[in-house]
């Protein structure tokens, strides 16, 4: 008779019993946060989770606001089951509340947790430079870089020279105002952090709030406009004025409105290829399974879209009855969300082998990433040891000569 409070949502009919929502809360923070560390761990090596899940799920979200008129009830959680249904939303569709902000506020949250994610992924060449600072002993990978970057004159070798020295000078402030833009030579600064000896929460703190409240919300704020068709038009029309001035001054039509117009159809094209959607959402309002035309219908905005339909079909249709069924989709789904994309989906894009190793090399990464980071902290460990043993057999050599000196005196 006890109520039950985790049943999953019906979408557009009741909403999800409370453990669930709990439950799905902690899936959902922990894959953001699991992508921001990943994308920023490894010594500067790190898997570009951002462009690959992040910025393509930003897209989805004000795509799906702008589809549906509305902001209001819109499920913007990536994992949700009733992720952008238009069937949750509510009020009038009329797109008064289709605005930056509820934009914004749909995705800001899940840019933050990816971004303290990314913050947690710099502890270790903090770690690793701290430990060797405390062993007594210098980190011969940061003196290395800062060598390597003191003897080059390209621009990104003078940045991470700027970077040590800023740091070094504003402690705290220097490392959040370094962490708050797109830095890739902040590896450098965690490095110096660590070698300087700076609190671990006192470098932590400045570098979250830096990446996971500043940066982010600038990049989440930068692609609701970029992704937005209303930013985009007033851009549009300041472009258009601008090359009729040109037009009008230099007598010549650059076609700048068309150079921007293909060039954001281009992006968000490469976008939406890479957005991740469960299988069964290509078979929505389907009546059977997928054939050469529902194929062709969904990449028909898309360059090449028949060939790619054709490629999909060959590809997936495993018993060549010619249509794809969703156990055979299923099987094109990653093992790490379960879902696809329709890049993945062709062959021809190389994507195919991408998918079929997806697994094998987000494992592979992270066992990489770890054992790199234990050799690291064992090389430093056993320095400390050797230089122990040496100073051990010092003071032994020492005591040995002494009696002999004492020989001699007498």
């Amino acid at each position: 008779l006890a109520p039950d409070f985790s049943p999953p949502p019906v979408c557009g009919v009741k909403d999800a019993g409370i453990l669930w929502q709990l439950d799905f809360a902690v899936i959902e923070a922990a894959w953001w946060l699991i992508l921001g560390i990943l994308s920023s761990i490894g010594f500067g090596t790190g898997l570009h989770s951002g462009l690959m899940f992040l910025f393509p799920h930003v897209m989805q979200v004000v795509g799906a606001a702008e589809g549906c008129h509305t902001t209001a009830g819109l499920v913007a959680w990536y994992q949700h089951p009733c992720k952008l249904d238009c069937s949750t939303t509510y009020g009038p569709k009329d797109d008064s509340t289709v605005t930056f902000f509820r934009l914004w506020a749909l995705v800001t949250v899940p840019c933050m947790v990816w971004g303290i994610g990314t913050a947690v992924g710099e502890i270790p060449p903090y770690a690793v430079a701290k430990a060797a600072r405390t062993a007594g002993s210098a980190d011969s990978e940061f003196h290395a870089e800062v060598e390597e970057a003191k003897s080059k004159t390209d621009p990104f070798s003078r940045m991470k020279i700027w970077t040590i020295n800023f740091t070094e000078r504003h402690g705290f402030m220097g490392v959040f105002l370094l962490a708050a833009w797109p830095n890739a030579a902040f590896d450098m600064c965690g490095m110096c952090c660590g070698y300087l000896l700076m609190p671990f929460w006192t470098f932590f703190l400045a570098t979250a709030c830096g990446k996971g409240i500043v940066k982010v919300n600038l990049q989440a704020a930068f692609f609701v406009n970029l992704f937005g068709s209303s930013f985009f038009h007033v851009l549009a029309s300041g472009v258009d004025s601008l090359n009729a001035s040109l037009a009008t001054t230099m007598g010549k039509d650059f076609g700048l409105g068309d150079l921007l117009v293909k060039g954001r159809k281009k992006l968000l094209q490469q976008f939406e290829l890479q957005s991740r959607i469960a299988p069964e959402k290509l078979f929505h309002g389907q009546d059977g399974d997928l054939d050469i035309h529902d194929v062709k219908q969904l990449y028909r905005k898309y360059t090449g879209g028949d060939d790619i339909a054709h490629r999909v079909l060959a590809e997936w249709d495993k018993n060549r009855n010619g249509e794809i069924c969703i156990n055979e989709l299923r099987e094109a789904a990653s093992r790490t969300d379960g879902m696809i994309s329709l890049g993945a989906l062709d062959p021809g894009a190389g994507q195919s082998v991408v998918k079929a190793c997806w697994d094998m090399f987000v494992v592979g990464l992270v066992l990489f990433f770890v054992m790199s980071i234990m050799n690291q902290l064992a090389q430093l460990k056993q320095q400390e040891l050797d230089e122990a043993r040496v100073a051990e057999l010092a003071k032994k050599q020492e005591r040995k000569e002494k009696p002999k000196e004492a020989d001699k005196t007498k």
